[in-house]
């Protein structure tokens, strides 16, 4: 599996051939386009799909105080968390989401809410050790970091638009093979649809 620094030169790569980078401490321009764009674009990547690799869950405390919304309990948005994905249903995986909303409280706390007591969460963590990377994620962060650095290193906005290009070809590829590993149980018709807080949710009667 890929090191930072890998990933790194991967990326650059992609960007032109005399572009390189052996440290990501050294005092070039490489280095310091890459470490200006890397985590946040490792993490718009992760929240952008609900990766296999990245996906956990855990089943926090509840959260004291008043929660907001009309929901009934808030559990704390986890610390390594970049999407929530959503709730485990006690009553198995073939029957309809819970409804949830993430958002923060009177105390400022960033929180999932939801009616759902003992909640267990899924969600998608921010996974930075670059060895647990999904070798298909790992070559479409490379794409995406090239596309961000490809500007600022080449003054090209012809091989900065290539690269967009490749990028959203390799991230849809990347999603499409991981999302064929699995097999999802069939959800049960709802009789009605209903709104929420501006969100649609799905009820059964």
């Amino acid at each position: 599996m890929a090191s930072q620094v890998q990933i790194a030169k991967l990326a650059l790569q992609h960007v032109g051939d005399r572009f390189d980078i052996t440290s990501m401490t050294e005092v070039t321009p490489e280095a310091e386009q890459v470490n200006l764009v890397f985590n946040d674009v490792r993490d718009a990547l992760l929240r952008q799909h609900p990766w296999n690799f990245a996906k956990k869950f855990t089943s926090p405390a509840t959260v004291a105080g008043t929660v907001p919304g009309g929901w009934t309990f808030m559990y704390l948005y986890p610390t390594d968390a970049v999407r929530i994905l959503g709730i485990t249903n006690p009553l198995g995986r073939n029957q309809l989401p819970i409804e949830f909303q993430t958002a923060r409280n009177a105390a400022n706390n960033y929180c999932v809410l939801t009616d759902a007591e003992n909640a267990e969460i899924i969600y998608t963590a921010r996974i930075t050790t670059t060895e647990d990377f999904d070798p298909e994620f790992t070559m479409a962060l490379s794409y995406q970091l090239a596309a961000k650095m490809a500007m600022p290193l080449t003054g090209d906005r012809g091989i900065a638009g290539e690269l967009e290009k490749l990028a959203t070809i390799a991230c849809n590829s990347a999603w499409e093979t991981d999302s064929s590993e699995g097999i999802e149980p069939s959800k049960p018709e709802a009789d009605w649809i209903t709104a929420r807080l501006g969100v649609q949710t799905v009820d059964s009667i």
